[in-house]
């Protein structure tokens, strides 16, 4: 059960004073590097495990599909179960699984299904990991500090693709790959105990109705299609995740490999390149608030697309690297706009489900996306149309939310 702190008063404190918010930023500042640290580590792992790059592809693809489908019921058991006690089993979990995949590579018997296996594990603990961490960010603190607090959670979560391939590349290049798991495994396993330590508000349970969990998600559902905000974002970012994360998560890996013949660094610096130019966005909008955000939002996607067209163009690495930095930039001024306003607008006791069922609406075409672009490189496809052509299309989304009222004439609460 939440702990009831009476003395702490946490919603009305300065952001920086607040406890719960500074452990909750603590926990995200060491799992969240830690998750990339093994990221990078597996990813280089399967490229040196095999040259057939489908299975790297279902390296992604297996993490998704289980995210995907779980995700409706984590966002359920994220509005009725302790959300300090979720964070914890699910850094808890991904430490143990890491550990296992150290002992695996101790034996020499690692293949590039014990990956894929690892990978969907990973994949099932995102799907209740996720809807907590949107959902308790506006449990500690008051409306008008969302846009900073998630910009400041955004920045531990930016810090990781910064810090994680940087520390990653390095540990591989020093200590293999048996060093990046383990100092990835500690990180999420310290991460698991900070997370032990927040304090929630009890809360109010008199006055909520005891039903069974079918019924929580169809509540949750008529709750959404009842909110304009909602289905407008979910309908843009429904097909706009199809022609990014397949294409990009696969594309750049194997285009440094493959394309620039780069090593483990030179993967790891056009991460870092995304990190830090997804911190300077968290760190703009944690300084920066918008009155209009829906009109951020729309010229934030238009220079999404655009600038994905040109990094598939691409043929050297620091312009790739310059490119989805600025790319990264964007998406910060698409994403803790629209977590800001939904968090504004949804009532706590939903915030499980709904933001649960933004993630697994907006990424219900993601394993799709994977499948896609693994079958179009198997084919012959060349992965530098693959993202050009789904620039484009990007693009095209992008310039037809200008018409979006819904977006356009949402104003921040003071």
């Amino acid at each position: 059960m939440d702990v009831s702190v009476s003395t702490q008063d946490a919603l009305h404190v300065p952001l920086m004073k607040n406890r719960n918010f500074i452990l909750l930023f603590l926990s995200a500042f060491l799992s969240s590097p830690g998750y990339y640290v093994y990221l990078i580590g597996a990813e280089w792992l399967m490229l040196s495990l095999s040259e057939n790059r489908f299975y790297f592809g279902m390296l992604f693809l297996a993490a998704s599909i289980p995210r995907l489908l779980l995700l409706s019921f984590g966002g359920v058991v994220a509005d009725r179960v302790n959300k300090r006690l979720i964070l914890f089993i699910s850094d808890l979990s991904r430490a143990v699984l890491i550990l296992i995949l150290i002992l695996i590579l101790i034996t020499d018997s690692v293949t590039a299904w014990h990956l894929i296996t690892l990978a969907a594990l990973f994949g099932i603990s995102d799907a209740f990991s996720y809807p907590v961490i949107n959902s308790l960010t506006p449990m500690v603190l008051e409306k008008n500090q969302l846009q900073r607090g998630n910009s400041l959670i955004q920045m531990t979560a930016q810090i990781s693709p910064i810090a994680g391939p940087a520390l990653g590349g390095t540990l591989i290049a020093v200590l293999g790959f048996t060093g990046v798991f383990t100092v990835a495994m500690c990180m999420l396993f310290i991460a698991s105990i900070i997370v032990l330590f927040i304090r929630l508000k009890k809360e109010d349970t008199e006055e909520r109705t005891i039903q069974t969990p079918w019924a929580d998600l169809k509540e949750g559902l008529v709750y959404a299609k009842k909110n304009q905000l909602i289905v407008s974002i979910v309908s843009v970012s429904f097909f706009l995740n199809f022609f990014f994360t397949g294409p990009f998560t696969i594309g750049i890996p194997i285009i440094v490999k493959d394309i620039f013949h780069g090593s483990a660094v030179s993967l790891a610096t056009v991460q870092m390149s995304m990190g830090i130019g997804a911190l300077m966005g968290a760190i703009f909008l944690a300084v920066v608030s918008f009155k209009k955000p829906g009109i951020a939002v729309i010229r934030g996607l238009i220079g999404l697309g655009i600038i994905y067209t040109f990094i598939g163009t691409s043929t050297i690495l620091g312009m790739t690297a310059a490119l989805v930095f600025v790319m990264a930039f964007a998406m910060q001024i698409v994403n803790i706009p629209i977590m800001t306003m939904l968090q504004q607008t949804t009532e706590k006791r939903m915030l499980g489900r709904i933001m649960s069922l933004l993630m697994t609406v907006s990424s219900g075409l993601v394993p799709v996306s994977y499948a896609v672009t693994s079958l179009l490189i198997a084919v012959g496809v060349q992965i530098q149309v693959i993202i050009i052509v789904s620039g484009l299309v990007i693009t095209g989304i992008a310039l037809n939310t200008i018409r979006n009222k819904r977006l356009k004439e949402f104003v921040v609460e003071a």
